[in-house]
């Protein structure tokens, strides 16, 4: 019986990192950054930031969730005035879809509500035990 709390815990902790990628990804949506060489390297300009997302996986008992770097990373986009640019004006702009953070973000604060449910639940019913054996 008490399990089921920690089950709940594991997936609040789980939504609470969902939402925190989603608000790092919403809130450097419009930075932008040098668009990488062929081998990986920024010329000494500012990198892109890597977008990430939350990938969840089964935790016997519970859930585990984990940062995963979204890919790819970067959109290429023309800006030829931003000091990043490269020879072409290209820079790169983080691969962030803001409607699917919108959708990520109510989809996590349901189930985190769900999960705070569950919480409550286990704690009346304990409660209604521990009175009954009064």
């Amino acid at each position: 019986m008490v399990g089921s709390i920690g089950i709940a815990l594991s997936g609040l902790t789980a939504q609470t990192r969902r939402l925190d990628a989603s608000a790092s990804n919403v809130a450097n949506v419009r930075s932008t950054g040098a668009v990488p060489a062929a081998d990986g390297s920024s010329d000494g300009k500012r990198a892109a930031y890597q977008p990430i997302a939350v990938a969840q996986s089964d935790a016997n008992p519970g859930t585990r969730a984990s940062f995963t770097p979204i890919t790819p990373a970067y959109l290429q986009e023309y800006a030829p005035e931003d000091s990043a640019a490269n020879g072409d004006g290209m820079v790169a702009a983080p691969n962030v879809d803001l409607a699917s953070e919108r959708i990520n973000q109510m989809a996590a604060s349901r189930a985190y509500g769900a999960n705070v449910a569950v919480v409550r639940t286990q704690d009346e019913m304990l409660t209604s035990l521990l009175d009954s054996k009064v």
